[in-house]
C-alpha cells in the first residue's frame, strides 16, 4: 500500500520511515524479507542479470544475505559496496561467499576487508539492489542523505537495473527530489 499522507519534506519522511522500520520485530523483518526475495527472484528481467551489486543489510533493513547466497548458487557474480570516506564514494568489491572477512565501517555496515578483495569497475554491473528509507511512484529514493548511491548510479552503464527493495509501507506517493538525485527503475516489496 502506498502511503499518501506524508509530508513531501525528505527529512520528515526519513525520520518517520526510520522509526516505522525500526519498530518491526526481528521475526517480521525475516518474514517480509523472504517475501521480497521471492518477488525479486520471480522477476525475469532481474534473473537475466549476471553481475549483481547487493548492499549488505544492517539493522531493520530488508535482509539481503539469503538473496546473495541464492544469486551465488545460480552462478551469478556478486558484489558489495565499500565506502571510501575521503572521496565520499563507494567502490565495488566482488565476493564469492558470505564467509568473506567483513569489518564494520563507521556507519555500522559490513564491508569486505583484506588484501585479496577484488575491486571491479562499475561497468560490469547489470543490476544494483539498492536500500532506501522511502521510494515514490516516479522512482525517487530517500536514503540516509549522503548521496553514495546517486554517485554510484552515475558510474553505471545505462543498461544497469537500479532496483529498490523495501517494505510496502516505505512506498510514498511523492516527495521533492534534488537535481542530483537519480531514480531507480523498480521497487520490489513483499506485495509486488
Amino acid at each position: 500500500m502506498v502511503c499518501t499522507s506524508l509530508k513531501t519534506d525528505k527529512g520528515s519522511i526519513r525520520k518517520i520511515m526510520l522509526r516505522r522500520r525500526n519498530s518491526l520485530s526481528g521475526e517480521e523483518v525475516i518474514n517480509l524479507s523472504q517475501k521480497i526475495e521471492k518477488n525479486l527472484f520471480s522477476w525475469k528481467k532481474f534473473l537475466n542479470c549476471n553481475h549483481i551489486l547487493y548492499y549488505l543489510s544492517f539493522g531493520s533493513e530488508v535482509r539481503t544475505d539469503a538473496m546473495i547466497v541464492r544469486s551465488l548458487r545460480l552462478g551469478k557474480k556478486v558484489y558489495v559496496p565499500r565506502v571510501l570516506k575521503i572521496s565520499e564514494k563507494m567502490e565495488i568489491c566482488e565476493i564469492k561467499n558470505l564467509e568473506t572477512k567483513f569489518l564494520l565501517n563507521s556507519f555500522g555496515i559490513r564491508e569486505p576487508y583484506g588484501p585479496n578483495i577484488k575491486v571491479v569497475s562499475p561497468n560490469k554491473i547489470d543490476a544494483v539492489v539498492t536500500p532506501g528509507l522511502a521510494f515514490d511512484g516516479s522512482g525517487g529514493r530517500i536514503g540516509f542523505g549522503k548521496g553514495y548511491y546517486d554517485k554510484l548510479f552515475l558510474e553505471l552503464p545505462k543498461r544497469s537495473l537500479r532496483i529498490g527493495i523495501a517494505y510496502a509501507f516505505q512506498r510514498v506517493k511523492s516527495f521533492q527530489q534534488a537535481p542530483w538525485d537519480i531514480n531507480i527503475n523498480k521497487v520490489v516489496t513483499e506485495i509486488n
